[in-house]
């Protein structure tokens, strides 16, 4: 299930995942049995339409699709001058907080 416009959509797939010289072309664990995370990347892929669809995007909204959470943006050029304070009631909180470089 992904949150998605206020309601957590279903999503089903196969097993049958992309592969190239017997290799995963994707998402891949160290793990050579384990496979979670190239199944919940196809399933993101099919709600999007495709894997092309996953390239690029920002970190908040996954975090909103796989949570069903709301999330706050701050650009570090501009973050407010008590950003520290804020992270640190996010950690109390028990937030997911994660970061993201813009190479344009």
């Amino acid at each position: 299930q992904f949150w998605r416009y206020g309601d957590w959509v279903d999503v089903v797939i196969d097993d049958c995942l992309p592969t190239y010289n017997n290799q995963l072309v994707f998402t891949k664990s160290s793990q050579r049995n384990e496979f979670w995370s190239a199944l919940l990347e196809k399933a993101y892929a099919k709600l999007h339409g495709s894997y092309e669809a996953l390239k690029g995007g920002n970190t908040t909204e996954a975090m909103e699709d796989f949570t069903g959470g709301v999330t706050e943006f701050y650009d570090i050029k501009d973050a407010p001058k008590d950003i520290y304070k804020i992270m640190k009631h996010a950690i109390d909180r028990g937030s997911l907080m994660a970061s993201s470089i813009d190479v344009s």
